[in-house]
């Protein structure tokens, strides 16, 4: 039984993909969760789980964006 690494942290680009917006409106959502979860400091990563909480997605819907970007999905 082998064990899928799912990523911790969301980016931008996972942004764009699960919700099919700009680059630029994915950079506006990221900077307003910095602000709602008060992680407005250098370093401070923005997780998956803050973004389910934000947006109101079910974090299992999600599964399928945390995927590392060179997985491959066995057939």
């Amino acid at each position: 039984m082998s064990r899928t690494i799912l990523r911790i942290c969301i980016t931008t680009k996972d942004i764009m993909n699960i919700e099919e917006c700009s680059p630029r409106t994915a950079s506006q959502k990221m900077s307003d969760m910095r602000a709602y979860f008060k992680k407005t400091e250098k370093g401070r990563k923005i997780t998956f789980t803050d973004y389910a909480k934000y947006t109101g997605i079910p974090i299992e819907e999600l599964e399928p964006f945390r995927l590392p970007p060179n997985y491959k999905v066995a057939s």
